[in-house]
C-alpha cells in the first residue's frame, strides 16, 4: 500500500510469488515499473488507487506492507480494509525509518543543505503531495495494536545507509515532499542548485549516515 517507487515492493518481489503494488500517484507508479524492468522482474502487478478504497476484489494476501506512505492514510479504515484481504495467519508490516530530511533531531550536514535548496523552491512549509505536512495524531503502535490484528511485535534495525548525489536526489523524488512535479518548470533549476551545493560540502559526492529502522509486525 502506498508503494511510491517501489522502495519495498521490488526488493520483496525476490522472495515471493507475486506482488500487488498500489499507489494514488501515476507517476510514482511508472517510475516504479520502470525501475522494476531494470531489474527484470516481472512479478509485480502496478495498481493505482487508494488504499482506504481496496476491496475484497483484490485477493487474498498473505502479508500486507507499508511504508511511510501509512501516514498519510486514514489508518484505522485501511488496517479494517487490510484484515478482510490478509489470509488466516497472514500479516501486516509498516516499516518507519530516520531517512527523512525533514527530521527535527540533530542532522547531517547535507541534509541541512537539501532542506535550505528544497525550502527556496518549495517554501517554508513542508509540502505533502498537494497539500502540507501534518504532525501525526497517533503513534503507528498504538494504531495497529486497536485494530482486529493480534500478536504484535516491534523490530528495530541500526545500519549504515550509503548516499551519492544521484541516490539522494533520486530518494528525494520519490517523496511527497519533493516530487518532481511539485517544482513544475523550476526542477532543472532545483536540481543544479543542489548538486552543486552537495559538492561544495563534500567534492567526492558520497554521503553516509545511521539509520534506525523500526517495523511494526502483526497478525491475522
Amino acid at each position: 500500500m502506498g508503494t511510491g517507487t517501489g522502495q519495498i515492493a521490488i526488493p520483496i518481489s525476490k522472495y515471493v510469488k507475486e506482488v500487488t503494488a498500489i499507489d494514488p500517484e501515476k507517476e510514482m507508479l511508472k517510475e516504479a515499473a520502470k525501475q522494476a524492468k531494470k531489474e527484470e522482474i516481472v512479478n509485480i502487478k502496478w495498481i493505482l488507487s487508494k488504499a482506504e478504497d481496496i476491496t475484497e476484489k483484490l485477493g487474498n494476501f498473505n502479508l500486507t506492507t507499508m511504508g511511510a506512505s501509512f501516514h498519510w492514510m486514514e489508518q484505522d479504515k485501511v488496517l479494517e480494509r487490510i484484515l478482510k484481504i490478509t489470509q488466516k495467519n497472514g500479516g501486516v508490516v509498516i516499516v518507519a525509518n530516520q531517512l527523512s530530511i525533514f527530521t527535527e533531531k540533530k542532522t547531517e550536514a547535507y541534509k541541512k543543505i537539501v532542506q535550505e535548496v528544497i525550502k527556496n523552491y518549495l517554501g517554508e512549509k513542508r509540502r505533502a503531495g498537494n497539500s502540507f505536512f501534518q504532525s501525526p495524531k497517533d503513534k503507528f503502535e498504538n494504531i495497529i495494536k486497536r485494530s482486529k490484528f493480534r500478536k504484535f511485535q516491534k523490530f528495530k534495525y541500526k545500519y549504515k545507509q550509503n548516499w551519492t548525489i544521484d541516490e539522494i536526489i533520486g530518494f528525494l523524488y520519490s517523496t511527497s515532499f519533493a516530487s518532481r512535479r511539485l517544482f513544475g518548470d523550476k526542477i532543472n533549476e532545483f536540481e543544479k542548485e543542489l548538486r552543486k551545493k552537495l559538492f561544495e560540502l563534500n567534492p567526492d559526492g558520497k554521503f553516509t549516515e545511521t539509520v534506525i529502522c523500526e517495523a511494526y509486525l502483526a497478525w491475522k
